[in-house]
């Protein structure tokens, strides 16, 4: 870009060009999120009329719901290694198109096999695109905003959740075949990704720590256009520092940093999507809606619960910091749940809804968005992607565990004793932030990386 120094218009029209790029990436970033919310929250719906019509068993449904989040879990390892190792645009495409396949697979799947090869891939592809969505909001943001824009993202994936719910919602009426037309519905979004992911230049900060400095600086420029050469200079020596081992981790200092960002994460996936996924099926079964549309309607009030915690935190996640909303919303969540679990035993159905409206609400203000945050603002730049991918893995193993003996548990304890075991886990979620939490709010990702600088939460 050519400057006109001395000028007083020449930074006249480089804002709005700054604001168009991180606004591109944001953008890009929230979409993937959509599609993840998307396509997670269209199997509670698909759920509903798949189970008639193909009079699925208890041994059958846990495996179709888990088989997305056995993707992910295999994704999000393989994801963050790459994008740490071949930079964050080469997997923009490829994951995209993969989940395209998936979903005509699983939209197309002539029986059960078939159908959990389709999940399986769709949630490989989200697992691959987990990591590098994370990685691009904490590198292209600014530490000022940094929450806020994590807190937009996440808003995006139940944005997803709605709109997929609402999708379903409209599809159960379109017949037996309904499930496949809500299963396929997910490519439209899919390919609104493909499009907006066009022309996002890749992480200054990857390209300096990699020896890239002239594409670092051309990268930068883009995002920073008003910044003189002087302070793309200064910038570019704050990325460049001094790449550091895998092993590094393994110091005492960095595997505390490893468990805060992978277990609370592993207990929200755990309950969260334990829960989300079977939460329709449950009212059902439990005689708390008259209908697959009215359940489906329901579980759409407690998602808009959740949106609008994130939406309280928008403005104050980062002036509060993660570690105390992440603690408050874990400890919310365990109070809603042992509150559901206790009525249900009594049948006090407004116990019930007021109980799942605080679980709901403690997910948003907290764990919701903290844990995906945490999970890459706290590693160096080399290994901030495969750090976010391990801990992306490790919460789908959760909640594929999760999903997978949900529907058996329920059978054989009952709801109640169910709901009682998810609030101990979300506790064990809030213990680990106190006692390992490390603020990384209004820091930048080069002073998070100084692990002898004071990090600790205010």
């Amino acid at each position: 870009m050519n400057r006109q120094r001395g000028l007083p218009t020449a930074n006249v029209p480089s804002v709005p060009v700054a604001d168009r790029q991180r606004g591109h990436a944001l953008g890009a970033a929230m979409l993937g999120m959509l599609l993840d919310g998307y396509d997670l929250s269209i199997m509670a719906v698909v759920l509903l009329p798949l189970h008639s019509a193909w009079h699925l068993h208890a041994t059958e449904t846990g495996p179709l719901m888990a088989m997305a989040l056995l993707g992910s879990l295999l994704g999000g390892l393989a994801g963050g290694v790459f994008t740490d190792r071949f930079g964050r645009r080469k997997l923009l495409f490829p994951n995209i198109f993969l989940y395209v396949i998936g979903a005509l697979v699983s939209a197309l799947s002539p029986d059960v096999p078939v159908l959990f090869l389709g999940r399986f891939l769709t949630g490989l592809a989200i697992g691959l695109d987990y990591p590098l969505v994370a990685t691009i909001v904490a590198e292209y943001s600014q530490s000022a905003n940094r929450g806020n824009r994590f807190a937009r993202v996440n808003l995006a994936w139940y944005v997803g959740a709605l709109l997929s719910t609402g999708v379903g919602w409209v599809l159960l009426f379109t017949g037996d075949d309904s499930w496949r037309w809500m299963l396929g519905s997910a490519v439209v979004p899919a390919l609104a990704l493909l499009w907006l992911r066009r022309g996002l230049p890749e992480s200054p900060r990857w390209l300096a720590r990699n020896g890239h400095t002239d594409a670092a600086r051309a990268a930068l420029a883009r995002l920073s256009p008003e910044s003189t050469p002087a302070e793309l200079g200064a910038q570019l020596a704050t990325f460049q520092g001094h790449r550091q081992s895998w092993r590094v981790l393994l110091r005492k200092v960095w595997l505390r940093r490893l468990l805060l960002s992978i277990f609370p994460w592993f207990c929200l996936d755990v309950v969260g999507l334990g829960i989300g996924l079977y939460f329709p099926l449950v009212l059902r079964s439990n005689g708390l809606a008259s209908s697959n549309g009215m359940a489906a309607a329901i579980n759409a009030v407690f998602l808009v619960i959740s949106a609008l915690g994130i939406l309280y935190i928008l403005s104050r996640l980062d002036r509060w910091g993660r570690i105390p909303l992440q603690s408050a919303g874990f400890g919310m969540m365990s109070l809603g749940l042992a509150l559901f679990a206790l009525c249900s035993w009594n049948g006090w159905v407004a116990g019930i809804y007021g109980g799942a409206a605080v679980y709901s609400l403690g997910v948003g203000i907290g764990p919701g968005v903290t844990v995906f945050a945490l999970a890459v603002e706290i590693f160096p730049t080399e290994l901030r992607a495969s750090a976010a991918g391990l801990a992306t893995g490790l919460s789908r193993l959760g909640a594929f565990v999760s999903a997978l003996l949900f529907p058996i548990l329920e059978k054989s304890w009952g709801i109640p004793l169910v709901l009682l075991v998810m609030a101990l886990v979300s506790l064990l979620g809030m213990f680990t932030t106190l006692i390992y939490g490390v603020e990384s709010r209004q820091k930048s990702l080069e002073d998070l990386e100084r692990v002898d600088a004071p990090v600790a939460t205010p």
